[in-house]
């Protein structure tokens, strides 16, 4: 499959010859288009005609948000993303595979080998532009705009490796810089083609154990709160040799590990769900054969979790155009009471903006966002005051006359309808106590190598609804008394 252009440009320049960072066309794959499509190739317009036409679908252009356009924000029209069409002096661009990061959209037009539109499943440029696209974000995500723009001759190189004459053929960044300095050594061992490229240098490999935090805390009798524990386990291994292998125990101390789903270069795993009366701590033993890049080992579910990590209660009543609100937090014992960062907001919807605020924070301070539509709850790193682990916020809100013009009105959220987001992230923690024992790390062939794990603990949703307004939930209530 072949890509006929890669443009990568940035949504924050005003300038127009700064705004297109990287532009590459291949002449080859755009013969190739013309030809198979015959009467109906569309030719590709200038690239700032092309830029343009993306910032307006993507939503960018000032008179492209404040403006509704019938072709773009209508309902009946189905969107496709990351797959979007743009109209220009030449026709209809499409299919157009863009990956947007850090106000940077990155872009490619794959070649559609076939006179009528297909389904974006048959065309497989699709998913290899995209596999491509967020390779190339990955790389260049550390660098900044001017940066970027000062590595074409690098980004060309990569792209000469990567898709010569437009046709891809290697979508896997990591495999191809080495390729630009390293020679081809001749080995006694046949290479995988997911690994091209060996390591060289010294050993070391990195663990990281994410778990998500997904809650919702009604403050009902009759409705229970809901959670989800999930996490992650990646690794990056820079071993040498073709094909190592790393076996590894992933033990909880605290809760048992279900529903394990593996990475497809996983050999063999314990990947056995539990019963339904396991409650104790389990240990997973997985080997594999990384590839170069970072990867995620494995998913898995905590379905024994009985306390939340933070319980609260959320108040607020609404009169006229005053809100009274109060909210209270306490850290569970279990927990550890170091944060990176801990902050609670309380979006206001279909009421206007915020034109003051009085507040009283135990712990912390508050704060409006820049919309004047959230209140901002900045508790800090730790849950301690002086007597307790117990901390309140309670403030007076006044709002402006009438509605926000161009901003979004969550239709739910009306009156005393209201909730509260806890965001928060712990560093070398995990709620189901799981972590790799580094005693329990093998590496075949036998090498030295240097081992290096982190966890980490965070809310993928945290939300804490007003007890004194109505609520979203899809549980069925539970009457008060009934068993």
């Amino acid at each position: 499959m072949s890509l006929r252009k890669i443009l990568i440009f940035s949504t924050n320049s005003k300038d127009c010859e700064r705004q297109l960072l990287f532009s590459r066309a291949f002449l080859v794959a755009e013969k190739k288009a013309k030809q198979t499509q015959d009467e109906n190739y569309v030719s590709l317009p200038s690239d700032q005609e092309l830029v343009n036409g993306l910032l307006f679908e993507l939503g960018h252009l000032v008179d492209g948000v404040e403006m509704f356009n019938p072709r773009r924000d209508s309902c009946v029209r189905v969107e496709e993303k990351p797959v979007v069409e743009v109209s220009t002096s030449t026709g209809i661009i499409w299919p157009l595979v863009v990956v947007e990061q850090k106000g940077l959209v990155y872009c490619c037009l794959p070649v559609v080998e076939a006179k009528e539109r297909p389904p974006l499943l048959q065309i497989s440029g699709v998913t290899l532009g995209f596999t491509l696209l967020c390779g190339l974000a990955d790389y260049l995500r550390q660098n900044s705009e001017n940066e970027i723009y000062q590595m074409k001759t690098d980004l060309y190189s990569i792209l000469n490796i990567a898709v010569p004459f437009g046709k891809v053929m290697d979508v896997n960044i990591d495999a191809v810089l080495p390729k630009l300095t390293c020679k081809n050594n001749l080995m006694s061992q046949k290479q995988p083609a997911w690994k091209p490229v060996l390591h060289k240098g010294k050993n070391h490999v990195y663990f990281a154990i994410t778990e998500y935090i997904k809650a919702v805390l009604y403050g009902r009798e009759n409705v229970p709160d809901v959670w989800d524990l999930y996490g992650t386990v990646s690794c990056k291994a820079e071993l040498e040799g073709v094909t190592p292998d790393i076996t590894i125990n992933i033990t909880s101390d605290g809760l048992p590990l279900d529903n394990i789903l593996i990475h497809p270069c996983v050999q063999s795993a314990d990947t056995s769900n539990l019963s339904s009366t396991d409650t104790r701590p389990n240990s997973r033993r997985i080997r594999f054969t990384p590839p170069l890049e970072m990867f995620t080992v494995c998913h898995y579910t905590v379905p024994r979790l009985q306390q939340l990590p933070v319980s609260g209660c959320y108040e607020m009543k609404l009169t006229g155009k005053t809100a009274t609100l109060s909210v209270t937090l306490q850290l569970n014992c279990i927990m550890k009471n170091a944060m990176e960062y801990c902050e609670l907001q309380i979006p206001f919807y279909n009421k206007g903006q915020i034109s003051s605020l009085e507040s009283n924070c135990t712990l912390g301070n508050t704060m409006l966002s820049p919309d004047k539509r959230i209140l901002v709850w900045n508790i800090g790193s730790k849950f301690t005051t002086k007597t307790t682990q117990n901390i309140s916020m309670e403030a007076t809100v006044n709002f402006t006359e009438g509605q926000t013009t161009n901003a979004y009105e969550d239709p739910f959220c009306k009156g005393q309808n209201s909730y509260a987001q806890l965001f928060f992230k712990v560093p070398e923690f995990t709620h189901s106590g799981c972590y790799i024992d580094p005693k329990t790390v093998q590496v075949s062939p036998n090498a030295k190598f240097k081992l290096t794990t982190v966890q980490e603990y965070m809310t993928a949703e945290y939300k804490i609804w007003n007890i004194h307004g109505d609520i979203l939930t899809s549980n069925i209530p539970i009457s008060v008394g009934q068993t």
